[in-house]
C-alpha cells in the first residue's frame, strides 16, 4: 500500500520524498483527504552483464626488469 501525504505537508520538501523513496515505492499526495497525485520512483534497472575480455589489448606489459624497483627498496623490506 502506497504511503500518503497532505500537499500542506509536501510542499517545500519534493526533493527529500523524492528521495526517500525506494525503487517502485508510491507516494500518494492528497488534497482535503482525496488523493490528487501520485509520486511513484523508477525501479533500479539491473546491472548489464559484463563479458570477459573486454579489456584486451588496454594494458601493455613492458619486458621483465627489476631496475624500475630500485626506487622502491626501501618500502620492500
Amino acid at each position: 500500500m502506497a504511503d500518503e501525504i497532505s500537499i500542506a505537508d509536501a510542499r517545500g520538501h519534493q526533493k527529500d520524498l523524492i528521495a526517500g523513496l525506494a525503487p517502485g515505492a508510491e507516494l500518494v499526495i492528497a488534497d482535503d483527504d482525496k488523493p490528487v497525485a501520485k509520486l511513484v520512483s523508477e525501479q533500479k534497472k539491473p546491472a548489464a552483464f559484463r563479458k570477459p575480455g573486454l579489456g584486451k589489448g588496454m594494458i601493455s606489459i613492458v619486458s621483465d626488469d627489476d631496475t624500475h624497483l630500485d626506487d622502491f627498496a626501501e618500502y620492500m623490506q
